[in-house]
């Protein structure tokens, strides 16, 4: 016959064994929990910086907008060499779908405000001719006198920490400015 004694000694290490595989089921629940609240906690991360970058990338979108309006129609350049910070850089390109910020103006607004992300703008003459149903300067010598409706394709980017927001618009100004002023 077993003693009592002996009885109670096993019973307790069976519920240590039941105890320690109760703990061992909670610390990988608990290690799969923490997995995900990490990754959920860059997945929030990533989409603010993305809000803000979008944000950027808009504020010189407008800074391009603004400079194509105050300027009014003018003569494409080649290139931006030389073309203070706070005047518009019209370059001559054959109109493409991909953004090419090889040339580019930076972000300057009148009012001093300093952003945390780098941003970039460029302007170009959105596409128009007969081939793509341009009817707007339809006589010869039009655009030099600066009669008709001018297009412009103002295109912007903003990157920060090897993320990156791209967007393009247009506007259209006549030989007195911007044609949705009026």
């Amino acid at each position: 016959m077993i003693s009592p004694s002996l009885s109670i000694y096993r019973q307790r290490g069976a519920s240590l064994l039941i105890a320690m595989v109760f703990l061992l089921i909670l610390t990988v629940l608990a290690i799969s929990n923490m997995r995900e609240v990490v990754l959920e906690a860059r997945i929030t991360g990533n989409v603010s910086e993305q809000k803000k970058l979008l944000s950027t990338a808009e504020s010189a979108l407008r800074d391009g907008e603004r400079r194509a309006t105050v300027r009014g129609p003018q003569e494409p350049t080649s290139n931006c060499d030389g073309i203070s910070t706070k005047t518009l850089c019209l370059l001559d390109r054959e109109p493409a779908y991909g953004q090419d910020f090889t040339d580019h103006q930076e972000y300057s607004p009148s009012d001093d405000t300093q952003l945390e992300r780098e941003a970039l703008w460029y302007a170009q003459i959105a596409p128009s001719g007969e081939t793509q149903g341009e009817n707007e300067n339809p006589e010869y010598g039009n655009m030099l006198m600066g009669i008709g409706i001018f297009r412009y394709e103002i295109n912007s980017s903003s990157t920060s920490n090897n993320l990156s927001a791209a967007l393009r618009s247009t506007t259209a100004l006549n030989s007195k400015g911007r044609i949705e002023s009026e």
